[in-house]
């Protein structure tokens, strides 16, 4: 299964890089198959050490900001010797990367837990914040989806946040939404 959550992994010059991030894991956590893409930040961290740190959060904003490239100078975190933990996560799972495989766009790289840790129980997902989640993955597939595809996501998933928001869903909608407008704007020009 797909686990949904946010990548830490450490830039060149030693500091935090923040990425989301959708591994393929087992359910008893043991099996991790991560796909970067090769042309990302996160793809070069990765493989050049090994290693990263997964979080699973039930921050809807947090994923928002970091599907955006806001994350990375924002979040609190504490840096272990296995690299970057959030503050805001509720578990984290520090992972060895092995196995590469770099034939295809995105990469593959299989990893273990070698440490992990909870900061605060999970609070759950709500359909306002699946839908803060499926808007991000939107929002990161511009190139790849049409605007009217796009627009009419957009629109079913709006219901859910008239339904269930909370602040924190409602900013984070409305900053993927700014996002894609902007760039619907740009690309019109």
């Amino acid at each position: 299964m797909i686990l949904e959550g946010i990548v830490t992994s450490e830039l060149e010059d030693g500091s935090m890089h923040v990425a989301p991030m959708g591994p393929w894991v087992n359910s008893s956590l043991t099996e991790w198959v991560l796909k970067p893409f090769q042309t990302s930040t996160t793809f070069r961290n990765l493989h050049r050490t090994h290693r990263c740190i997964f979080h699973v959060i039930d921050d809807a904003l947090l994923l928002a900001n970091a599907v955006l490239g806001k994350a990375n100078h924002s979040p609190s975190s504490f840096q272990q010797e296995i690299g970057f933990t959030l503050n805001d996560c509720c578990h984290w799972y520090a992972l060895q990367l092995t196995d590469w495989d770099v034939s295809q766009p995105r990469a593959h790289c299989k990893g273990r837990v070698v440490d992990q840790g909870m900061q605060k129980p999970f609070f759950g997902w709500n359909r306002a914040k699946h839908a803060v989640l499926e808007a991000a993955i939107l929002a990161s597939r511009l190139q790849i989806l049409s605007r009217s595809e796009i627009q009419t996501e957009l629109d079913r998933l709006q219901l859910w946040i008239d339904k269930t928001a909370g602040d924190r869903e409602l900013e984070a909608f409305a900053l993927l939404n700014d996002f894609m407008n902007h760039h619907w704007s740009k690309s019109s020009e």
